[in-house]
């Protein structure tokens, strides 16, 4: 299983591979610490052009808190201050738990699930960043929720 610090930095290395500038993040050594948005912990922030995201990582404990879908429906319905814009939502979590992951997010209402996307982590794959095969994994691995 992969550790917190760990799973943000391969989040942080998606959303860079999409094109994606991260703003704020937890546990990095330059950047600050993102805001609890209505006490909700989120992991980081990112913006490409004036699309802004935000991330955050879970692990199958969370899954079975009674308040998680909750959370989820508020992160995913946040909008900018000013442009009233959507700001998407990147979930990363262990590809082991993918199907928990996708039947939670599908019961949510459909303007909610178009702002979400997840990213199962690799772990075997990420090892090695120079390795070929992990551009086409992790390109392919963020999935719009429909």
């Amino acid at each position: 299983m992969l550790n917190r610090k760990k799973n943000i930095d391969l989040l942080v290395s998606h959303l860079w591979k999409l094109g994606y500038t991260i703003i704020k993040r937890k546990l990095g050594t330059y950047l600050s610490e993102p805001p609890n948005i209505n006490g909700y912990e989120i992991d980081l922030v990112a913006k490409i052009r004036r699309q802004y995201a935000m991330g955050i990582c879970i692990e199958k404990n969370e899954l079975h808190d009674a308040k998680f879908l909750q959370k989820l429906s508020y992160l995913a319905s946040r909008k900018t201050k000013t442009g009233n814009k959507d700001v998407l939502l990147f979930i990363s979590f262990p590809v082991e738990i993918y199907k928990m992951v996708k039947d939670l997010v599908s019961s949510l209402d459909d303007p909610i699930k178009r702002n979400i996307y997840l990213v199962p982590m690799y772990e075997m794959v990420q090892n090695d960043l120079f390795n070929t095969s992990y551009d086409k994994v992790s390109l392919r691995n963020v999935e719009r929720v429909h």
